[in-house]
């Protein structure tokens, strides 16, 4: 054996010892994290290492089918995740069978739940798919959740190869309602609803060429057959089905959310487990620039108020009625929210036809009086059931419309809508008496207006109950109220008929306070 030989071989048993020793030091260091984390945080720290997917599969399992939870003590000090039985819906908010972020100690208000670094963010920019030409040269004509959702998808082609194999391999099934057969029973159910509507006015902007929440099916169609198939083809060199890139988009839509600027739209592990709820008692917190985030930069789950043991850690996913809820995230919540609303989108012209006839009006005069507009001080007025503002006419009566909201982005789009409270809403509500009363243009101070008569406001009211008139028998669930499915066996058709029974609910109150 020659000197050549020899150094060649006494240089491998050092690398190999040096990368052992390395590994060893890399185990403890990770031990030190993980009783650190259990003694004195006690939250979730995920540590900042390089193998962090390998990590993740020693933090994960499944027991028994039911749930999934931390196997080391810094998740199992604080809080459980677990998959909720068949008695949830007398507990907690989440629906049956989902995966529930719960307390296993008292929390208090402040306290850090679960702290992520960045660099596990699945992002476009930590993507493998981002250092593709095919991407790049079209990323900047992407919508941030059509971005997202390609690289979604090429990590979950990738399988094993990805980085984030194990965390895309807990995704749930999604079923968003713009995929349903249009024959199923569950679409049937959800004729005539808000939610239908929204996914029609998704349709109908994308074919007139205007922004509106969401993404229609139409253009995942055209931005798939376009660009996502030539994409996926040059950067895994194999052709992607339509139901794969469906898989993604619906993962993302309903599990996604900006973290900040520089990451942007990004799925966040162990934050995306926690459930919608109103009120909520945790949120998500990101304060990173470009330079914290090379430099280890986190979110953080932090809770706002104190949580009971055995009580489900929620989040909130924004200011969202049901409808908007089932559109974007495929569930309902069973009770209504502040935010439910009925409405009506004048740029569609199958709404803006059916406002015209109840309300006895034109087009151009409709969209005309749209405008977000709040009352004049000298309107306002609280009703008996402490929900302000309202309208009080000479006589003295008082007539309950719903605000608008300047920061909600449905109301924004649609400000003409009934509320959750069976409220007409303020645009909606001026509308009606300004056209009883042929003060259409704006009218500041309707109450020392000596035109406004009682009578204007109840022939308002009766021009409000016409319109719910119209919508409730648009709607599948007026004609087969009294047969209500089973929902047991279907997740997607106890959603639908959840929707429907609720809006419907809600239609029959605006009834009811504008009947009187």
């Amino acid at each position: 054996m020659d000197a050549r030989t020899v150094i060649c071989l006494l240089w491998e048993l050092y690398v190999t010892n040096v990368a052992e020793r390395a590994e060893q030091r890399e185990k403890r260091r990770f031990g030190h994290l993980c009783v650190e984390a259990a003694c004195v945080s006690r939250a979730v720290t995920y540590p900042h290492t390089a193998s962090w997917a390998s990590w993740w599969d020693r933090m994960w399992r499944r027991a028994n089918g039911r749930f999934f939870r931390m196997d080391l003590a810094a998740w199992d000090d604080g809080v459980d995740v677990v998959r909720l039985g068949s008695d949830a819906r007398e507990e907690y908010s989440s629906a049956p069978g989902t995966l529930a972020v719960i307390a296993s100690d008292p929390i208090p208000a402040g306290h850090v739940i679960a702290r992520i670094p960045c660099k596990v963010l699945l992002c476009a920019r930590h993507s493998a798919l981002s250092h593709h030409p095919a991407f790049q040269n079209v990323q900047a004509s992407l919508t941030p959740v059509l971005s997202l959702t390609f690289c979604v998808l090429y990590e979950t082609e990738l399988g094993d190869a990805s980085k984030f194999a194990s965390y895309l391999a807990l995704f749930p099934d999604v079923h968003l309602p713009l995929a349903w057969d249009p024959l199923s029973d569950e679409a049937t159910w959800l004729r005539g609803t808000e939610a239908s509507r929204i996914l029609r006015r998704q349709e109908h902007a994308w074919t007139s060429g205007y922004k509106y929440i969401g993404t229609s099916y139409s253009e995942l169609r055209h931005v798939w057959h376009t660009i996502g198939e030539r994409i996926m083809l040059e950067a895994l060199g194999a052709r992607v089905s339509w139901a794969a890139f469906m898989r993604a988009f619906s993962s993302v839509s309903s599990r996604a959310f900006v973290v900040d600027l520089y990451h942007g739209l990004s799925m966040v592990p162990f934050a995306d487990l926690l459930n919608h709820g109103a009120p909520n008692n945790a949120q998500i917190e990101s304060d990173v620039d470009a330079y914290s985030a090379e430099m280890g930069g986190t979110v953080d789950v932090r809770a706002i108020d104190s949580i009971d043991p055995g009580e489900e850690v929620l989040n909130s996913y924004g200011e969202l009625g049901n409808a908007e809820l089932l559109c974007q995230y495929g569930f309902v919540l069973d009770t209504k929210s502040g935010w439910e609303r009925c409405s009506w989108d004048v740029r569609v012209p199958e709404e803006c036809t059916q406002l015209c006839a109840c309300l006895e009006c034109d087009a151009p005069l409709v969209h005309h009086v749209t405008e977000p507009q709040q009352p004049a001080d000298a309107q306002r007025a609280s009703g008996d059931d402490g929900l302000p503002p309202a309208y009080v006419d000479a006589a003295g009566g008082v007539y309950d419309f719903a605000p608008v909201s300047h920061t909600n982005r449905h109301d924004r789009q649609c400000p003409i809508f009934i509320d959750a409270s069976g409220r007409a809403s303020w645009v909606l509500w001026r509308l009606a008496l300004g056209l009883c009363s042929e003060h259409v243009y704006g009218y500041e101070a309707a109450s020392a207006d000596t035109s406004l008569l009682p009578s204007h406001a109840r022939e308002a009211c009766q021009r409000i109950t016409r319109l719910c008139h119209a919508r409730l028998s648009t709607m599948y669930i007026q004609r087969c109220k009294d047969a209500l499915p089973s929902t047991s066996s279907s997740s997607t058709l106890h959603w639908a008929v959840q929707h429907a029974w609720q809006e419907w609910h809600l239609l029959r109150a605006c009834l009811e306070r504008y009947a009187t």
